[in-house]
């Protein structure tokens, strides 16, 4: 049956599925009609060109709207023979159904799903490249491919013009992994474009020794952080600075201090108590490597008795059997540790020690330290340290500081010390892979950085008769050695019992 609406139709010559037309109920308004053969859909298109301009509803305006219609029918062809979808999708629509998926995945149940602060992170993430974009509704299949090489400079230009700090290379590529995702799972996925059609979206290649997200401590920074605690931020006391910023001394010699807890009322009990509790936790991650998320859920059944080991030795290591459902991995497995000094210290301290009781909780409610309390105490002990100071902008509500290494110190950071030094110790990569739950590439890519100079001992190990050289090699010593530098020697004792011990050890 006609369409009374149709007017000044005038057919498309390759195809007589198509024409141009105008509406007479759309205002007079131009329009491209199109049968997909595909898939066996029809479909109309108001025209317009690129800058807006819309074809006025008379005989004048015919051949304008026509030369549109013929550019659409040929965009509209050639979307459908490579098997995509005629419709459009918008870039900002793709984002969107991407989180709208991805909002639907979020559980509090370990494994199955992402969790809230992730799916934040994702939202925060596109949000960045959708302000890069600009037009949000600029259709997918008509982004070009350079769009995004240019991403990195304003990425960190733009986070300066907002006053925040410069973004590392490492959350860059997050965002552009975040952005491939929408385009394969949605923009390829629903038929929207084909893979190849993605535009080009680089990754910042990372030197190997920058891989990690997080940074570690030099042993020299590890044994001020341990001392200060010990002496002084777990007895609720800080040291005095002068105008110099130097801290002073009594006529005795010692620092001065001040109280920063108050110390004899209940709550201020309570709070040195969360205190050890945490320095604790310090001292078991770096004897462990274990991961934060695992040991905030240990518990005191997790802790067995290593009966493979001497009986002297049970009294320093013990084993922790970490669940799969308190692991990053989705994986159960077994951590050997020596721990049981910072344990025993933990059950005395502590009220909640029957077997189902998490080891850290909170003294004053019986219940697991909350993720501030945590945050909190790292801050306030890298201050008393005097390996960061309090940022401008810090306050009660929103601790911040500023690490004077510029590293970026976290309660990773523990596991991450803990990893290098094995591997500078000797332990072999698979055991430390093991006994830490992580892969032996992951160790190797991120951590791992060959000595050759260290390691005769190994390599000869194994090794018959060795020739030697008959004369002195007095030689090398003429040869210019550009490589020649200073050998890291890192004692795997935290507590060295004399300042020999410490003398060994050269930062680098």
């Amino acid at each position: 049956m006609p369409d009374g609406n149709i007017l000044d139709k005038q057919g498309i010559p390759t195809d007589k599925n198509a024409y141009v037309y105008r509406r007479s109920d759309k205002g007079g308004r131009w329009y491209l009609y199109f049968y997909d053969k595909e898939s066996g859909k029809r479909h109309r298109f108001a025209l317009k060109s690129q800058d807006g301009d819309i074809p006025e509803p008379t005989s004048a305006g015919a051949e304008k709207a026509w030369m549109l219609g013929v550019e659409k029918f040929i965009e509209l062809k050639g979307k459908s023979e490579r098997g995509e979808s005629v419709r459009g999708l918008r870039f900002g629509d793709m984002v969107e159904k991407f989180l709208t998926k991805e909002r639907k995945k979020i559980s509090t149940t370990p494994h199955t799903g992402i969790s809230e602060a992730r799916f934040r992170l994702l939202n925060t993430q596109l949000r960045w490249v959708s302000e890069f974009v600009g037009d949000t509704r600029k259709e997918v299949h008509k982004i070009r491919r350079n769009t995004f090489l240019n991403y990195e400079v304003w990425r960190k230009e733009r986070a300066i013009q907002y006053g925040k700090d410069t973004p590392q290379n490492t959350t860059i590529n997050q965002e552009i992994s975040t952005l491939r995702r929408a385009f394969n799972e949605v923009a390829v996925a629903e038929g929207f474009i084909k893979r190849d059609s993605i535009p080009e979206l680089p990754s910042i290649k990372l030197p190997k020794d920058k891989k990690h997200r997080r940074d570690d401590l030099t042993e020299n920074e590890w044994l001020e952080l341990e001392k200060c605690c010990r002496l002084y931020w777990i007895k609720g006391k800080t040291r005095i600075l002068n105008d110099e910023y130097e801290m002073k001394q009594n006529p005795q010699g010692k620092w001065e201090t001040k109280t920063n807890i108050q110390i004899k009322s209940e709550r201020g009990r309570i709070q040195l108590i969360h205190r050890e509790m945490l320095y604790l936790a310090m001292r078991i991650s770096m004897d462990s490597g274990i991961r934060p998320g695992s040991l905030r859920k240990m518990k005191w059944r997790h802790i067995t008795e290593n009966t493979t080991i001497p009986v002297a030795e049970r009294k320093t290591w013990v084993l922790i059997d970490v669940p799969a459902e308190n692991t990053k991995t989705g994986r159960s497995y077994r951590c050997s540790a020596p721990i049981a000094k910072h344990l025993e210290r933990l059950r005395k301290i502590s009220t909640y020690t029957k077997p189902n009781d998490f080891i850290f909780l909170n003294q004053s409610r019986g219940t697991q330290m909350s993720e501030r309390l945590w945050k909190d105490s790292i801050s306030e002990a890298l201050v008393e340290a005097r390996l960061a100071d309090w940022s401008e902008d810090d306050s009660n509500n929103c601790r911040k500081i500023d690490v004077h290494s510029g590293k970026n110190i976290t309660w990773y950071s523990f596991r991450h010390t803990h990893i290098t030094l094995r591997l500078n110790a000797g332990t072999p990569v698979p055991v430390i892979a093991a006994n830490c739950d992580t892969s032996m590439k992951y160790i190797e890519e991120h951590y791992f950085h060959y000595r050759a100079a260290e390691q005769t001992e190994i390599l000869g190990k194994g090794r018959q008769s060795l020739g030697k050289a008959k004369e002195h090699l007095d030689w090398i010593e003429e040869i210019p050695n550009t490589n020649k530098g200073k050998v890291t020697t890192i004692t795997t004792n935290h507590h060295p019992s004399s300042n020999k011990q410490r003398k060994k050890t050269k930062d680098g």
